[in-house]
């Protein structure tokens, strides 16, 4: 499936995506590597983006410096996004009133008001970039923001050019649990449904992340007629951490990078920790690099474990990366509406290279891979005593790790830009 710089050249995807470098989102990464891998399997990526100047990207987004974008052709194509600046306006003028809490109700209740998002908006601008671009064979898009999928499919229609829909995240179909921002003003979800079938009906071919997300998309909309729906995983790049220095503390460490809620929740390892060790400024230390879930803050608050646990705010990517290599352990925790799927985390922990402590269902697919892998231990979350067992070996050292790579092997970077290079070959060559 490689191919030579000359045929490689002579295939160019369009590829879409709201997210890419200065962006410094975890939903860049997918995109960045993708471009980086593709011209090995023959096909030439063009980015089209928004400018980051201009577009929706709330909150900072300080460019990761382990997400260096490959040298390739990029466009951005600036839209001026009315009702995100209307939106945005409205909150800076009930700030300035004073109205500080007014401004958050705000800002919460305003989520979930468009279909499916801000970036519709951006389809005339994407689609006038687009025709000045140059011959392209596919058109790629891949959300979430799921708006982009909108514009995508304007711009293959104006290129008469396949569709490739790429599922980072479900859309329509996701948990009721997992899609934040519920509330009895928001698009209602069968108006997403009506609008994600139409899009997938009009495209040649569709990747997911998992087969759980893939399946919930067939049974809801079935494949197709003609359509190419595969299961394409995200991949773990070792280019990306090669050479970054490991921060290492003075105890031993295990270190969770993200935020918690739902059923991800840190409520089972605080408890672990609450019965088999308590406070201490020695031995095993807990570090979390995001939010807690509301239980699990609860707990804390009704037994604080000084020195035991301490909690930060996320830090950029190329910190955490050196936290990550540094740590004695790093925890893993899967909620039911991750069960049969990898989310990203576990990509960046066996980039990291350090063992995993997993906390979730049995038969989740992490499970599965810890398992084969060699790559640590794994506990069911309502079995506390089996749980601050596998921490006090984290703590002495003797947490199980004999690392197989072939068991990972289908989930590099490379191979997921192969899978996708095999993909649009198949829209192409119909």
């Amino acid at each position: 499936m490689r191919q030579d710089a000359e045929t490689a050249s002579a295939r160019r995807v369009l590829m879409i995506t709201a997210r890419w470098p200065p962006y410094g989102s975890v939903g860049v990464r997918r995109p960045v590597r993708l471009a980086r891998h593709l011209p090995t399997f023959g096909w030439t990526p063009v980015i089209l983006t928004d400018d980051p100047a201009a577009g929706p990207h709330e909150g900072p987004a300080p460019l990761d410096p382990t997400i260096e974008a490959p040298p390739v052709e990029v466009h951005r194509a600036r839209a001026l996004f009315p009702a995100y600046r209307a939106r945005r306006a409205v909150e800076a003028a009930l700030g300035a009133a004073g109205l500080g809490r007014a401004a958050f109700a705000f800002r919460r209740g305003s989520r979930g008001l468009l279909l499916p998002d801000h970036y519709p908006e951006w389809t005339l601008a994407a689609v006038r970039a687009a025709r000045g671009i140059g011959p392209v064979d596919a058109v790629w898009a891949t959300g979430m923001p799921f708006g982009c999928f909108v514009a995508a499919a304007a711009v293959a229609a104006a290129l008469d050019r396949p569709l490739v829909l790429d599922y980072r995240d479900p859309w329509s179909q996701a948990d009721a649990g997992a899609t934040r921002w519920r509330h009895a003003l928001r698009v209602p979800t069968q108006a997403h449904a009506l609008l994600e079938g139409a899009l997938l009906r009009r495209a040649a071919g569709a990747a997911y992340v998992n087969e759980d997300m893939r399946a919930r998309n067939a049974a809801a909309f079935g494949v197709p007629p003609g359509a190419i729906w595969e299961v394409i995983p995200n991949g773990f790049d070792p280019a990306e951490v090669r050479g970054l220095a490991p921060i290492r503390g003075g105890r031993p460490t295990l270190l969770y990078a993200g935020n918690c809620y739902g059923g991800r929740s840190m409520g089972p390892v605080l408890r672990a920790l609450a019965e088999g060790f308590g406070d201490g400024e020695r031995g095993l230390v807990l570090e979390v690099y995001g939010e807690l879930d509301t239980a699990a803050r609860q707990l804390l608050d009704a037994r604080p474990m000084p020195g035991r646990v301490r909690v930060s705010g996320r830090v950029p990517g190329g910190e955490i990366l050196r936290r990550m290599a540094g740590a004695d352990a790093l925890l893993l925790i899967i909620g039911p509406e991750h069960r049969t799927g990898l989310t990203g985390k576990v990509f960046d922990y066996l980039a990291a290279g350090r063992p995993i402590v997993g906390v979730g269902p049995a038969d989740a697919s992490a499970a599965s891979l810890v398992a084969r892998g060699g790559l640590g231990a794994w506990v069911v979350p309502d079995d506390t005593a089996a749980l601050a067992d596998v921490l006090r070996q984290v703590e002495a050292g003797r947490l199980p790790f004999a690392p197989r790579p072939e068991a990972w092997r289908d989930l590099t970077a490379e191979a997921m830009a192969e899978r996708t290079a095999r993909l649009l070959d198949r829209v192409t060559e119909r």
